[in-house]
């Protein structure tokens, strides 16, 4: 996707919900940002070894200005968003928490 089709899809999915809030007391339209292109892990267990996919992302929404803030990000195919945070110290990018499906599911379980 494009900047211009993120910035699009995140306008349309959020403009019935601007003034929702969420658990941390923010609305949904302080919680959005410029989106950023940014690589999140994806990080699985398999037989009992850590197994780190790097996925491409737009960085959508987040949580306050801190890095250690939940972040909103969409899947670089538009399809799915979902939320990422910090990870150990020595990763390199953030961590995928889950996809939520939609931009108000993802931004009510911040």
């Amino acid at each position: 996707m494009t900047l211009d089709e993120v910035q699009s899809l995140v306008r349309v999915q959020s403009v019935q919900s601007l003034s929702a809030i969420n658990d941390h007391r923010i609305t949904l339209a302080n919680a959005l940002v410029p989106p950023k292109a940014l690589t999140v892990i994806w990080r699985a267990t398999e037989n009992g070894r850590l197994k780190d996919e790097e996925l491409h992302v737009w960085l959508v929404g987040q949580e306050d200005s801190s890095p250690d803030g939940y972040k909103i990000i969409l899947r670089d195919d538009g399809k799915q968003y979902g939320l990422a945070s910090s990870g150990f110290p020595s990763d390199k990018h953030l961590i995928l928490v889950g996809w939520y499906g939609s931009l108000l599911s993802a931004f009510i379980a911040m």
